[in-house]
């Protein structure tokens, strides 16, 4: 090994030497110190130059393209044009190319026309036309806008999207980059967009800490210009604001939320006639940002169109009962019913329509076979949205209600279900393929805020009075669902405690114990892969565990 990359240095001494002496004096000493050091800094400089190199080479998902081919293209080239990029959600025609018809035959003298190196597919425009300064960074951002942000927003995997079934013949992602070529507004806020869910939501890290804010308000400084000179509100400038929008959702600024969304409706209603006037992709984006923003402020969506969907005929409803039970398992949430004397009237109908809901989610997570009476997954996620709105905007009437307990414990158990049902559509066994470059992962919208303090409210008031076993173990399960279901790492731990606290109660230790709980309400291990590990290292230390604020 080269001097310079060992590390140490050895100078004026040798095997005979019986102590270690200065060498300040030693002129030769120094000098060979001193070369020795310069050798580790250059070494160190060209490996950082070599790295940079490296990285600078790395693909960005397309081919690189030269405005005049030659002959000296290569042959690496030559197969990335063949095979290009393409991503693996099927929302393009196969071979279907972005721009434009492809000439027939290749140039004379064997020169590669330029169509036949261009990308096709689902790649991400490659030609250098943005408005700003783009480098390796933004343009990942951006494929991943493609790959992962835009199928997320808009769930692409659900191919009918509030009864309306909508065939599209090119990628609508790869169509918002194209119109943000000549738009610098609208780029930057397609990546601010895409660069926040990476950050908030996928925990990545950019080169500079803050780009998405950074981004976001370049996009918003450039937009209150646009606006100010008297320009067309144009779809393109409703796309804007909604990814604006995200941005400040992802960072659970709800009040620069309310101010997007204000702006967002004021402009929609006054220039475009009205929600139901927009792109079909646009009004996707718009309606879930909505939804989300609404399970998570537990204030009612402000887009009153709904989800509407069929309830199950008693005929579909036995028979999906009879397929759990035929799988050796029993229908979840029965004890939702049995508890229902603490429940009003109007609460009693909703829980029985989610009992149902809960049945054909269940028959997916199980593996029952398809069946012309079970419904669809389409039918499970759009029933489920629309059971959700009815949950956030329930509002009983407390005189209905016998005491301040009930009216407690039903409040914690429509949060609860919110929480709950916001999983499932992303859950495993109910969602696409988990593996495919497009399947959204859902993470709920609810940070657990509101369920940690009706749940707290609730547990202060036990103090007093001793509730009976059954409400014992609904609370158990709401604990156990936000430990598992919480965002933030301070509820999880609040809540972890007070399911160890119940667990020890109960003496449950194991999750084969903690099972009848779950099928007694609503199973938790589907939602998410890691669930039923969390909980059972939760149960198995529970015996050591202390309650603390």
């Amino acid at each position: 090994m080269p001097t310079h990359k060992s590390g140490l240095l050895f100078v004026n001494k040798t095997s005979r030497s019986k102590s270690l002496t200065n060498s300040r004096d030693d002129t030769e000493g120094l000098r060979e110190i001193q070369q020795h050091a310069q050798r580790s800094r250059d070494y160190e400089k060209e490996k950082e130059r070599r790295r940079r190199l490296r990285k600078s080479n790395l693909p960005l998902g397309w081919v690189p393209i030269s405005s005049e081919p030659t002959r000296s293209l290569t042959l690496g080239h030559r197969r990335l044009a063949e095979t290009p990029t393409i991503i693996k959600h099927e929302v393009v025609e196969k071979n279907r190319p972005l721009v434009g018809p492809c000439p027939k035959d290749e140039a004379k003298h064997g020169i590669p026309i330029l169509s036949a190196i261009t990308p096709t597919g689902a790649t991400v425009e490659p030609f250098n036309q943005f408005r700003i300064s783009m480098n390796t960074e933004k343009y990942r951002i951006l494929e991943y806008f493609v790959r992962r942000y835009f199928p997320a927003v808009t769930r692409l995997d659900v191919p009918q999207f509030m009864g309306r079934p909508e065939s599209r013949s090119s990628n609508p992602a790869i169509l918002w980059v194209r119109n943000a070529l000549t738009d610098e507004v609208h780029l930057l806020a397609l990546l601010a967009a895409a660069s926040a869910r990476l950050k908030y939501r996928d925990r990545a890290h950019f080169a500079q800490l803050d780009l998405p804010e950074h981004l976001a308000e370049a996009a918003l400084r450039n937009m209150r210009r646009y606006l100010a000179q008297g320009q067309t509100v144009s779809e393109e400038l409703i796309q804007t604001i909604l990814c604006l929008w995200a941005v400040e959702s992802y960072k659970r600024n709800w009040n620069g939320v309310d101010t997007h969304r204000n702006m967002l409706l004021h402009l929609t209603d006054t220039y475009l006639g009205g929600f139901q006037n927009l792109e079909p992709y646009t009004r996707r984006m718009l309606w879930f940002a909505d939804r989300f923003q609404a399970a998570a402020t537990q204030t009612p969506p402000v887009i009153e169109d709904k989800w509407e969907t069929e309830d199950l005929t008693p005929q579909q409803y036995k028979c999906v009962i009879t397929a759990i039970r035929e799988h050796g398992r029993e229908p979840m949430a029965v004890g939702f019913i049995q508890a229902s004397e603490i429940f009003s009237a109007d609460f009693q109908e909703l829980v029985r329509r989610i009992v149902k809901l809960c049945s054909v989610v269940q028959c997916r997570w199980i593996g029952v076979s398809v069946q012309p009476l079970i419904p669809d997954r389409d039918w499970a996620v759009g029933r489920g949205w629309a059971i959700s709105d009815e949950l956030i905007s329930f509002n009983d009437d407390p005189i209905l209600l016998r005491s301040l307990r009930y009216r407690r414990l039903q409040d914690c158990v429509r949060l609860a279900l919110i929480a709950w049902l916001a999983f499932v559509p992303a859950s495993a066994n109910h969602s696409p393929d988990s593996r495919a470059i497009s399947a959204p992962m859902v993470r709920a919208a609810i940070d657990a805020k509101p369920l940690r303090a009706r749940l707290a409210g609730i547990l202060e008031s036990h103090g007093k009075q001793s509730p009976p076993r059954c409400e014992k173990f609904l609370l158990f399960w709401v604990a156990a669902l936000g430990a598992v279901a919480s965002e933030l790492v301070e509820n999880q731990e609040w809540f972890a405690l007070h399911f160890q606290a119940f667990a020890r109660q109960f003496e449950i230790y194991t999750w084969e114990e903690f099972m009848p709980i779950t099928e007694r309400f609503l199973l938790l291990e589907y939602l998410q892969p890691a669930n039923c590990t969390k909980l059972t290292w939760l149960l198995q230390r529970a015996a050591y565990a202390e309650v603390g604020d």
